[in-house]
């Protein structure tokens, strides 16, 4: 399973935890706006309260409330909910008012440690109301008022408040998300451009990396540079081996092979097929260090600016080198050349040709064709060799890259480091090789594509 990016596992970590604050300030700001809204209708009711306990009298020895028709319209007179009050005596029994207006619970809260006054709510012929009560002493009774009313404005104040809320809280929580969005992607960006930076080197180019980035990134910076140092000083290190082994191997290899031609002129024929054989051994083993010495210096190495290259004048070059060796084995070398141009070593370029060239040759029966050709297409420059020869099989054209590898039954007196060669050339080049078969002459095809470099 492919594992999340950081931008996913930081936005995963932070919107859910912003989310929850969100909405944990919205219930917040809610229940403040609810509190006091709450409040301010409970000191209504309160008023009430108290404008019917200040009717209050006693007569006869028994209270009652005198109250005109006129103030008590005034009194139950609401424009949005409906009005109860009730007055209760020593033994609840009912004096005035409501008599279905319900009595505190037991559990009901007392607001004010002075008198004893309570809010709750009840039920009132089906309806929900809040009610307000509070005790009364009237000489020597206790009475209890009631006052209560519907849930009209309440609930209209509590639809206003999240209304009023929710818009703001929707365009909060976008903003939010916008502002983490773009603050993880620009806490990000140090390690975007740390990922285009290595994305655009070539595999040749080991040199620091330079990218300015913030602290907690830089020990991974300062490791990577580390590594690429550690990698150069090994590549190093196998490209001077290879490179010396094959120096000092030039030279005792060139003494033997002239003692060898030396021994063939005074040789008899008895002893002169052996030094022939010899002497061929001696040109094989030159021939494999030349190709050390070849691939040694197609090896990655620090980039530099690479002058423009003509692949026409490499093919141009490199043929009339291999013309001899065509003719001698009867085989038609032909070329179909068009402009082409990239920026690389002209030296490797033309060993990566004379590579092909060689391949094809020695795989190519007597009498048979091989053709060269190069151009550009669809902003790539290619080179491609092709021969009527036997071919490779499907299964071995990735395998004949490898160094050292030859295909089974193969009759090639070669090395198998021609085609690695052409490899390591290739990618040094930022491009690649492929081996496919030939429509046009039955055998082998070559193709090598490089990055285009048009000539102004």
């Amino acid at each position: 399973m492919k594992p999340a990016s950081l931008r996913i596992q930081l936005l995963r970590r932070l919107l859910p935890a912003m989310l929850v604050l969100l909405l944990a300030g919205a219930a917040t700001a809610y229940w403040v706006a609810w509190r006091s809204a709450t409040k301010a209708y409970d000191r209504a009711l309160y008023d009430t309260m108290l404008a019917i306990a200040d009717q209050l009298r006693v007569v006869d020895g028994k209270p009652l409330l005198p109250l005109t028709p006129q103030a008590r319209a005034v009194l139950l007179t609401d424009k949005f909910d409906r009005v109860f009050y009730a007055v209760r005596g020593s033994h609840q029994e009912v004096l005035d008012g409501e008599p279905e207006l319900p009595l505190p619970p037991t559990n009901a809260h007392r607001v004010s440690s002075g008198e004893p006054r309570f809010y709750y709510d009840g039920v009132l012929h089906g309806q929900p109301v809040r009610v307000a009560a509070m005790q009364v002493a009237l000489e020597s009774e206790v009475l209890t008022v009631l006052a209560g009313e519907t849930l009209v404005k309440r609930n209209a104040l509590i639809r206003e408040i999240i209304l009023g809320m929710l818009l703001p809280e929707l365009l909060l929580t976008l903003v939010s998300i916008s502002v983490v969005w773009f603050g993880v992607r620009s806490g990000l960006h140090p390690l975007a451009e740390l990922r285009s930076e290595l994305a655009g080197r070539s595999q040749a180019d080991l040199s620091p990396v330079r990218v300015d980035v913030p602290e907690e990134i830089q020990p991974v910076v300062t490791e990577i540079n580390e590594l690429l140092r550690r990698l150069e000083r090994s590549l190093s290190s196998q490209r001077n081996f290879v490179s010396d082994a094959a120096h000092q191997l030039r030279t005792p290899i060139a003494a033997l092979q002239a003692q060898v031609e030396a021994s063939l002129n005074g040789s008899t024929p008895e002893t002169r097929q052996q030094l022939e054989g010899v002497l061929a051994a001696a040109h094989r083993l030159s021939h494999l260090v030349a190709q050390m010495l070849s691939l040694a210096r197609a090896e990655p190495t620090l980039s530099q600016t690479q002058p423009e290259v003509s692949l026409e004048a490499v093919v141009q070059k490199v043929a009339e080198s291999w013309l001899p060796f065509a003719f001698s084995r009867q085989i038609d070398l032909g070329f179909e050349l068009a402009p082409a141009f990239v920026r690389g070593n002209g030296l490797l370029l033309e060993e990566l040709l004379a590579n092909l060239i060689n391949n094809a040759l020695r795989h190519t029966p007597r009498g048979g064709t091989v053709t060269v050709s190069c151009g550009e297409e669809a902003g790539h420059a290619w080179l491609c060799v092709e021969d009527s020869g036997p071919g490779i099989a499907a299964e071995e054209r990735e395998r004949v890259f490898e160094r050292f590898y030859q295909p089974a039954g193969s009759l090639s007196d070669g090395n198998g480091l021609g085609l690695a060669i052409v490899r390591e050339v290739a990618r040094q080049h930022g491009g690649s090789v492929v081996a496919l078969h030939s429509e046009k002459l039955g055998g082998a095809l070559l193709r090598v594509s490089f990055p285009a470099h048009r000539a102004v």
